[in-house]
């Protein structure tokens, strides 16, 4: 039986703990399922979450475990009922849960979950965009009245999911005005990362407090992407928005993904996202936090929108899969969640 090379995890761990495994090769079950060579798959918070085992109250893994949502490469082989894709097609997708494994060789996943690749964009750079484009582009779709001729405070404008709404806030929904936050090092790359324009006012937060320097009552919407928003209600319009990705979701959103989530744990989270919800109300803003539904249909929409220059991917390392002690360490980097620029993406195919 052949094989394939695979990040695993045996038990609840950090980083350190990961193995390189030999599995099987993985095969074709289903009549619309593609099996994928994968080319280079990008690390998410997410990823390393699970490994420590922050959600086995609800969704506990099942050992060895496979790690990874994002993934970029090549379709190898179809199913009977796809019609869609052919072998050689350079693809990209967030794997559904049920097919997590993107650092491995090759992966099977539903061609519903499955797009061509945008065809300005290296695999390294395709791999990076699914889950955190997703969930930006999701959380600002939240708002209800869009964004257009709004003004925008993204935090943490540099990392993953920040870096994707800024662009998606200015170039796709038409923001008057984008502020975000950097470290004092990333101030001048903004533009070059970013793009021109994209954004208006940056903010060193290392030397600058955002709630001194953007004047009260000035924001119609905060994208959170680091727990900080309530502190920032003074900022706020009233009827604007904040929109966390970084704070528990209610248990009712959370549950429709995990429907094995226990009630006292549903409960408990619905309490915490009243809480917040109430807070905001107090000064008439409106409050709501995101749970990605990965859906084909966007990923497209994210490819559209990089080949014509609206989404750059912002990849900040990239990281040999042979070298397996660095890819400990850049899940370690990301566990520790600081000072990252963009996504670290794993290259499979050297």
């Amino acid at each position: 039986m052949s094989t394939i090379k695979a990040v695993t995890f045996n038990k609840y761990t950090k980083p350190d703990g990961f193995v390189l495994a030999d599995l099987p090769m993985p095969t074709i079950e289903r009549p619309g399922d593609v099996l994928i060579k994968v080319y280079a798959a990008s690390i998410n918070p997410i990823d390393v979450k699970r490994a420590v085992g922050i959600l086995r109250i609800f969704n506990p893994e099942k050992f060895p475990a496979r790690i990874g949502y994002d993934l970029a490469g090549v379709i190898e082989s179809v199913g009977a009922d796809v019609a869609e894709f052919k072998i050689g097609d350079e693809v990209f997708v967030r794997l559904a849960e049920d097919e997590r494994g993107a650092f491995q060789e090759y992966v099977v996943a539903s061609s519903k979950t499955v797009a061509l690749k945008p065809t300005n964009l290296t695999f390294e750079e395709a791999a990076s965009l699914p889950l955190a484009s997703l969930t930006s582009l999701q959380g600002l779709l939240a708002v209800k009245g869009g964004l257009k001729d709004k003004t925008v405070f993204v935090t943490a404008g540099l990392s993953g999911t920040g870096s994707a709404a800024c662009q998606l806030a200015k170039n796709v929904f038409g923001a008057a005005k984008v502020i975000t936050t950097v470290s004092t090092s990333k101030v001048a790359r903004i533009p070059e990362l970013l793009g021109e324009g994209v954004v208006d006012e940056v903010i060193d937060y290392k030397t600058t407090a955002a709630g001194k320097v953007i004047p009260k009552g000035s924001l119609d919407v905060i994208y959170d992407t680091v727990g900080e928003a309530l502190s920032y209600l003074h900022l706020m319009k009233p009827g604007g928005w904040i929109i966390s990705i970084i704070t528990l979701p209610s248990g009712q959103n959370l549950k429709a993904l995990f429907p094995s989530i226990p009630s006292w744990f549903s409960l408990m989270l619905d309490g915490i996202f009243k809480i917040n919800h109430y807070r905001a109300s107090r000064y008439r803003v409106n409050y709501d936090s995101v749970v990605l539904v990965p859906t084909k249909e966007q990923l497209l929409d994210l490819k559209q929108w990089a080949e014509e220059g609206k989404l750059k991917p912002v990849v900040g390392k990239v990281v040999k899969f042979s070298d397996f002690e660095g890819v400990k360490k850049a899940f370690t980097e990301i566990y520790g969640a600081k000072g990252l620029t963009g996504k670290t993406v794993i290259k499979i195919i050297e």
